[in-house]
């Protein structure tokens, strides 16, 4: 079996994604607005919304144009449990490469910035956005799946079309073990992915429950 270019599973999620990447796109301006008003005399705390589970990273191994290659990644879930980033380093014969994928609502031309603790960031230039996602891709090295292995965070930031930063984080704990160890195969990749699916989309309905619940709640108290 061979590799597509990119998750299709990711791919579908982008899509439903989309109103959720909207509403980060352009959070800033109402926020903005929001912050030019007076503020109310006895404002209520806005309940928290509740958190889900973030996927761990996993190691895929197959052929392509009958060479081996390996695709090691995580993904950065929303409130919703619907995938909104991935993190993704393909080892191709001798070369490695970095891909992440983000909302398709970024500002193109600066592309974006890969940090991995307090260190220096990363510029990774986009190569193709459609209306389900934007995908950035560069060539790594060895010092910077080094930088990685020691790392206890990646930070990806994008820029929204007002030229806002929209950060997603991904955690490395894990990374160097499953960087290490043996690849799945694509076959057996897919049977979890699906399992995972199913499974999140679970979450999903229970989070969107809560957070309805949440935004009632909010509204009877003002």
């Amino acid at each position: 079996m061979t590799f597509k270019r990119a998750s299709s599973s990711l791919v579908a999620s982008w899509t439903r994604t989309a109103a959720f990447a909207a509403l980060i796109a352009f959070g800033a301006v109402s926020a903005q607005a929001q912050d030019q008003q007076p503020a109310p005399a006895a404002a209520p705390t806005a309940p928290t919304a509740p958190s889900i589970e973030q996927p761990d990273w996993e190691k895929v191994c197959g052929t392509v144009n009958e060479k081996q290659e390996c695709h090691i990644s995580r993904k950065r879930l929303a409130a919703t449990g619907q995938p909104i980033a991935q993190f993704l380093v393909i080892e191709r014969d001798d070369k490695k490469l970095l891909q992440v994928a983000v909302p398709p609502v970024a500002l193109i031309q600066p592309g974006i910035q890969i940090k991995i603790d307090d260190g220096e960031s990363t510029g990774v230039k986009y190569v193709v956005c459609t209306p389900g996602e934007c995908l950035a891709l560069g060539e790594i090295n060895e010092e910077f799946i080094a930088k990685l292995k020691r790392g206890g965070n990646v930070v990806i930031t994008m820029l929204n079309p007002q030229g806002k930063p929209v950060n997603f984080d991904i955690n490395l704990v894990g990374f160097t073990a499953i960087y290490d160890g043996p690849g799945m195969d694509p076959e057996e990749a897919q049977a979890r992915q699906q399992k995972l699916e199913d499974e999140l989309k679970r979450k999903a309905d229970e989070a969107r429950q809560k957070l309805m619940q949440l935004q009632q709640q909010q509204s009877s108290t003002q």
